[in-house]
């Protein structure tokens, strides 16, 4: 008897998988119950913010209305060239006008753009007092060129009329004043070196034993220094300054006066004032 070739079982691999899936169910939000107690105390907070307003309109409208904080008395300080009508007309500021609603932001803004002012505030002082203080530009040097302006240290163009005397201040060669007004600012290296050297000179001790007459800047890197004639110094006294470190050679200028002084000398030349020799005509 021939029996079937019995086909080979094949082992039966089962997968089995155990997925589970988990559900995350919502919690719904909890919210507490509102209570009487909840609805009174947002009562009262609605209650006191709406008391709040009617007292701030009532008080506001006081304050605006009341002929106690008109403008009685307009105050300017630290004007010298200009008027205190003057400034009080371009400020704009009136009296009469409710002190609580004058613009005073805005006046300290319209005088700050002249050119004769430097700084300007503008100040309340209850019930009835505005007091505007100003500072005036002060002219510190005038300019060769076609057009002779005065500026003051940090380059500003003023008028001549601004100076009684323009011609006794020193004078500065080298800037280019085709382009400039007055009011704008100069912003040419010749002019920041020029006033730098002249406020150094005269905030420092030089101002107790020279006088400046002229700063020539003209020549790039060779800023020159010319004194007047003066007990420590002859006439058209040239100090070379270079380009830099005009603090420390003026300092050191200033020891040469010293020495000159007890020498009993005058100078008409001194260069190198960087160096430990330096060099000296009398």
């Amino acid at each position: 008897m021939i029996t079937a070739r019995s086909k080979k079982k094949r082992p039966i691999r089962l997968f089995v998988m155990n997925a589970k899936v988990l559900k995350k169910r919502k919690k719904p939000p909890n919210f507490s119950p509102f209570t009487r107690e909840r609805a009174m105390r947002i009562g009262f907070i609605l209650l006191v913010f709406a008391l709040c307003g009617v007292a701030g309109v009532e008080g506001a409208g006081y304050l605006f209305s009341n002929p106690k904080y008109a403008v009685k008395h307009i105050f300017v300080r630290g004007n010298q060239k200009m008027s205190n009508e003057e400034i009080v007309n371009i400020s704009a500021l009136k009296k009469g006008q409710n002190i609580f609603l004058t613009r005073i932001h805005r006046a300290a803004s319209r005088l700050s753009q002249l050119s004769l002012i430097e700084h300007v505030s503008v100040s309340r002082f209850m019930p009835d007092m505005l007091v505007v203080e100003v500072a005036e530009r002060t002219p510190r040097a005038r300019l060769s060129g076609s057009r002779r302006f005065l500026a003051d240290y940090s380059g500003v163009i003023l008028p001549r009329a601004s100076f009684s005397e323009p011609e006794r201040l020193p004078l500065v060669v080298g800037v280019n004043t085709s382009g400039l007004s007055v009011g704008v600012r100069c912003s040419q290296p010749a002019m920041a070196k020029a006033m730098q050297v002249l406020q150094l000179c005269q905030s420092s001790r030089l101002s107790e034993l020279v006088e400046v007459e002229k700063i020539d800047s003209s020549r790039v890197g060779d800023l020159r220094l010319y004194l007047k004639a003066g007990e420590y110094t002859k006439e058209g006294c040239e100090i070379p300054l270079g380009s830099s470190e005009f603090e420390q050679k003026l300092a050191n200028l200033a020891e040469i006066l010293d020495s000159a002084k007890k020498d009993g000398k005058k100078i008409r030349w001194a260069d190198h004032l960087t160096l430990n020799r330096v060099v000296v005509r009398f």
